[in-house]
């Protein structure tokens, strides 16, 4: 079975970073192919995502491209989003980011209560970390041992 580290691409940042459990089922069913951030890392990265909640762990693995950098308006028409939501969620910015996804992979859920019992360090990010600095080498190495459940490729390209 390949695990996480088949995919490793080391040109890339890796971090980790939390998302609430509807965009991540959102992104597993390929409704959702871009994360809207108000600021955030400007470059292409990869992460392990944190699936926020009670039954909360680090369920997934996506590779995403430069940030696209736009009105609320603008950022909607990417993926037809609801612009009066953007609107809302952007509001007082003259421009926010859309992270395009461009790959998903699922992998057996590491909860909470594993997480914090393997690493005295873990902790869920409340935005993100990098995974690939000296503090968090051992959390990165663990990440990357992880089996793949399932791969997708977002085929459509931003515009």
């Amino acid at each position: 079975m390949p695990t996480i580290q088949s995919l490793y691409d080391p040109n890339r940042p890796t971090l980790l970073l939390s998302l609430h459990p509807e965009n991540t089922q959102a992104i597993l069913t390929q409704t959702k192919r871009f994360e809207y951030r108000r600021r955030f890392y400007q470059d292409a990265f990869q992460a392990f995502v944190y699936t926020t909640g009670p039954n909360g762990g680090v369920d997934l693995f996506i590779q995403c491209e430069t940030p696209i950098r736009g009105t609320a308006d603008e950022l909607a028409q990417l993926e037809q989003a609801d612009p009066e939501s953007l609107r809302q969620y952007f509001a007082g910015l003259e421009s926010g980011l859309a992270i395009p996804i461009s790959k998903v992979v699922e992998l057996p859920k590491l909860s909470l209560a594993t997480l914090k019992t393997r690493f005295s360090n873990f902790v869920a990010p409340r935005s993100y970390v990098f995974l690939d600095r000296p503090a968090r080498q051992a959390q990165f190495a663990y990440f990357f041992q992880q089996p793949v459940s399932r791969m997708m490729v977002n085929e459509k390209k931003p515009r």
